[in-house]
């Protein structure tokens, strides 16, 4: 796990372009991205919206959650402009019952919420009970209740090849972000703990200063 600081959440854009160009020249054929609601996904977006027309045609993106009430991640997708260049055929949603191939994951682009969450799994949601995918929220701790998201086991099986991308941007994350480094916690109370595995390639982008 390492440590990139940027000076403005705008930088990561550039950052976004830059790995999808290198990964379209490892990788042949189909670039599958995992994509995160929230603030974060604007400065992604606008990340893949300048990588060559050629490169977009070969990438398939994955919101790692959706909100099942009120104004979906889908919709803030498209405000910030996705389907400018991509097509929402390119476009999947976490859908339960579905199952994805294993290590299907190029990247995994996860902002982090104050209390360390990730996608809508919120600390309380370890351990892993059950061997899904994609799992419904009905009573998630922040609105709306309902949401369908990528459950531990999904990311497990999902992005075992993946590198993550854990994001930290504005005050507010600094308590998470410092929970994090220091390594006493598990999963269960700060969930963005969970990529701390060594088995996982992370990365964390933060706007924060030591």
């Amino acid at each position: 796990m390492r440590i990139e600081r940027i000076e403005h959440p705008q930088d990561l854009s550039q950052l976004v372009e830059q790995d999808i160009v290198q990964l379209s020249v490892q990788k042949a054929g189909t670039l599958c991205i995992a994509l995160p609601g929230g603030r974060s996904a604007q400065y992604i977006v606008k990340g893949l919206l300048s990588v060559d027309k050629d490169i977009q045609k070969r990438i398939r993106l994955y919101l790692v959650d959706e909100r099942l009430e009120g104004e979906h991640n889908l919709d803030t997708l498209v405000q910030a402009g996705l389907t400018d260049a991509f097509a929402l055929s390119q476009l999947s949603i976490p859908v339960p019952g579905e199952e994805l191939p294993p290590s299907l994951f190029d990247r995994v682009y996860l902002g982090v919420g104050e209390d360390g969450h990730i996608a809508s799994l919120f600390p309380g949601s370890w351990p892993e009970q059950e061997k899904v995918q994609v799992k419904v929220i009905d009573r998630s701790p922040k609105p709306p209740n309902r949401r369908a998201t990528f459950t531990f086991y999904g990311f497990s099986t999902l992005a075992a090849q993946s590198r993550i991308v854990m994001l930290f941007f504005g005050e507010g994350k600094r308590d998470a972000l410092a929970r994090l480094l220091g390594g006493k916690e598990q999963a269960d109370t700060l969930p963005c703990a969970f990529f701390r595995d060594k088995r996982f390639s992370t990365l964390i982008i933060t706007d924060l200063k030591e």
